[in-house]
């Protein structure tokens, strides 16, 4: 059972096939069925498992377990009874494309650099961890050779050399490996020993596209899309950067400096805006009386690191005993910053947020929160409390 399992979930381009089930057990969501053959890849690898049918119930995932393949399914299927199974097809040529096209980044990176590919999973997008730093520079050369090697329509090829010839053969393996080895190999690119599934020609696989690297930990890790993920990527991208031109009135491949320039616009912006806001904070620390026992100042869409400069100027140049500063920020919404050097707000808290439906607390010398009040009913709780 074993010899005839891998032989038929190797062959990729096997979408339809005929066995019988050897066992069926009740999980805890859903069904285990054990097959004599199957063409349904097991999760393993870095990639994912194949979905599709047995006869009338969703094959759901597939694991291989102590040598039995497991395929976990939304219904039981009956021990001895022969069953059609049926691959998702465009979920496995996913999987080949972008399995194809992760040998090709790795193998070139190998090539260019001697790095090891030490991690590898395939999930929205691929993710590869290499054992070295690289570069962007070094990153889009290896982007620009990969597709090359597509555009050439490079074969992809499976062999299974003797021992002998293995350990006399430089192929790319992430752990030691005995018994039976399967090599792919992409003339110009890589050979790697692989158990996944793989387009016959790197043409199949269409595009390969580097979204974004970061570092990891003394290396690099690489996120990538091949195929009709990539494609499928591009078209995103380039329908998102369509419409920013637009908007921007900007060709497509200057949105960046369009871009640039409004954010130093918007900057320019706000230091002016804050620069009145200063100012205009000043006409209303003018106008409060000294030594008043409360002030109450309501204002909307100010700066929070403004309303704490307001609040300490209050205290510090009005000598009010306690100042609250009011933000607008819906209709009879509002957030609160109390202050005072001379009375301990903390018991004040819980009574304001009770009578103003607010939350909130902080220190003795401060407390800040939110109300959902009125104005007027809060300057009337707070005349009520602090007056």
């Amino acid at each position: 059972m074993e010899e005839m399992t891998e032989r038929f979930y190797r062959e990729p381009y096997c979408r339809e096939f005929q066995a019988v089930v050897t066992a069926c057990e009740k999980r805890k969501n859903g069904w285990a069925v054990a097959l004599d053959d199957t063409a349904f890849y097991p999760e393993g690898g870095g990639q994912p498992a194949d979905h599709g049918v047995l006869d009338d119930v969703n094959v759901l995932d597939v694991h291989r377990r102590d040598g039995v393949i497991w395929h976990e399914t939304d219904g039981p299927l009956e021990e001895g009874k022969t069953v059609s199974g049926k691959i998702d097809w465009e979920r496995r040529f996913r999987h080949m494309q972008n399995h194809t096209g992760e040998h090709i980044v790795s193998g070139l990176i190998h090539q260019k650099t001697g790095y090891d590919n030490v991690g590898f999973h395939m999930g929205k997008e691929i993710q590869i961890d290499f054992n070295g730093p690289m570069s962007a520079e070094q990153i889009r050369e290896v982007e620009l050779e990969a597709n090359r090697i597509i555009m050439n329509n490079t074969p992809v090829q499976e062999t299974f050399p003797s021992a002998e010839e293995l350990a006399v053969t430089d192929y790319r393996s992430k752990k030691e490996l005995s018994g039976k080895v399967r090599l792919i190999s992409i003339p110009g690119a890589d050979l790697c020993a692989c158990c996944g599934t793989h387009v016959k020609t790197a043409g199949e696989v269409g595009l390969v596209k580097i979204l974004g690297f970061e570092k990891h930990k003394d290396g690099v890790r690489i996120f990538m899309k091949a195929g009709l993920d990539a494609l499928e990527e591009v078209i995103a991208v380039y329908d998102e950067n369509h419409k920013i031109s637009a908007e921007l009135s900007a060709e497509m491949q200057k949105t960046h400096a369009a871009v640039v320039r409004l954010k130093q616009e918007n900057e320019d912006r706000k230091r002016a805006l804050y620069a009145m806001t200063v100012r205009y904070l000043d006409t209303v620390v003018d106008a409060v009386e000294d030594g008043a026992p409360l002030v109450i100042c309501a204002e909307e869409d100010i700066e929070r690191t403004l309303l704490g400069k307001l609040a300490e100027r209050l205290l510090e140049e009005k000598h009010a005993r306690v100042a609250a500063v009011l933000n607008r920020t819906g209709e009879d919404r509002f957030t609160y910053l109390i202050c005072s050097r001379s009375v301990d707000l903390r018991p004040y808290a819980k009574t304001l947020n009770s009578a103003l439906n607010g939350r909130g607390g902080g220190k003795p010398e401060y407390i800040q929160g939110s109300f959902a009040a009125p104005l007027d009913a809060i300057r009337a709780e707070l005349e009520k409390v602090f007056g």
